[in-house]
């Protein structure tokens, strides 16, 4: 991708996201904020403010006259555009949903973008082809991006992962579900967890170091991560399955894959030991 077309692309993420988080303050004043509305592209119940969010993005998209494809949670595939789309945009307009209703401050917007030859290339697009990458925390503020091969930033200085190698010294962060007796190894050997409920979010803080492990044995979509398995690669971290298998999952909506992130080999591997 050029580097005028990067800096685009930077440049309307940033729009984007500013739009949304705009939606999402006079969305506070509509009393069905929380309610409902449908069961989504990706067959999980849309709730109104998902939809404030989404639509607000779409804004921004069809007003910069460009052709795209968009992979967002709530609306499905779709084209934008009358010409051959020259990009692919995975977006979740909001990551943390349900920190965002309950006023929670861990909550955002979750943008990945991979060059495409022509329409018909989408089929082909996995994780490994994404180049732009960008996720935001409104109620903080802070903005993270990457760009493949150049780094990792937020709001605007360089970061990278921890140094932590051993799971004894780690932060950890992961999603419980009702059934979890292969994490109870996890939790006796590692030194502190945090569950915040914002995938994309929490995974960059193992980018910038706050955490040293990202963990979900369970599979999450690919959707939810597209944007900050860059992010963290370029802070020098490491992403893989829990099997230790690169993360070569096609962009879809349905896809989904275990994960694992951490700031180096040696760490992944004391983790997924103590999965064993």
């Amino acid at each position: 991708m050029k580097n005028e077309n990067i800096k685009y692309w930077l440049d309307i993420c940033s729009v984007i996201s500013k739009n949304v988080e705009e939606s999402l303050l006079e969305a506070r004043k509509d009393p069905d904020l929380t309610s409902v509305t449908k069961i989504g592209a990706d067959g999980t119940p849309t709730h109104k403010i998902d939809e404030y969010a989404e639509n607000a993005a779409i804004d921004v998209l069809k007003d910069t006259g460009r052709s795209l494809i968009l992979v967002s949670e709530e609306i499905g595939t779709i084209k934008i555009g009358e010409e051959s789309a020259e990009i692919v945009m995975i977006m979740d307009p909001l990551d943390g949903t349900t920190n965002a209703m309950k006023n929670i401050p861990c909550f955002g917007i979750s943008i990945a973008i991979a060059p495409l030859d022509d329409d018909n290339a989408l089929s082909k697009i996995t994780l490994a082809d994404v180049n732009i990458a960008f996720v935001k925390n409104f109620p903080t503020g802070d903005s993270y991006y990457a760009v493949k091969n150049r780094g990792a930033k937020k709001n605007g200085e360089s970061i990278s992962v921890s140094g932590v190698e051993e799971a004894g010294r780690a932060t950890l962060s992961t999603y419980l579900y009702r059934s979890s007796r292969d994490m109870n190894n996890i939790y006796a050997h590692v030194r502190r967890m945090r569950i915040m409920g914002a995938i994309a979010i929490e995974m960059c803080f193992v980018a910038e170091g706050i955490y040293d492990v990202f963990l979900d044995t369970q599979a999450v979509r690919v959707l939810d991560i597209a944007a900050s398995q860059l992010i963290v690669k370029e802070a020098g971290g490491h992403i893989s399955d829990i099997y230790s298998n690169a993360l070569s999952s096609q962009v879809d909506l349905n896809e989904k894959t275990t994960i694992i992130a951490t700031p180096n080999k040696k760490l992944r591997e004391d983790i997924i030991r103590l999965l064993d």
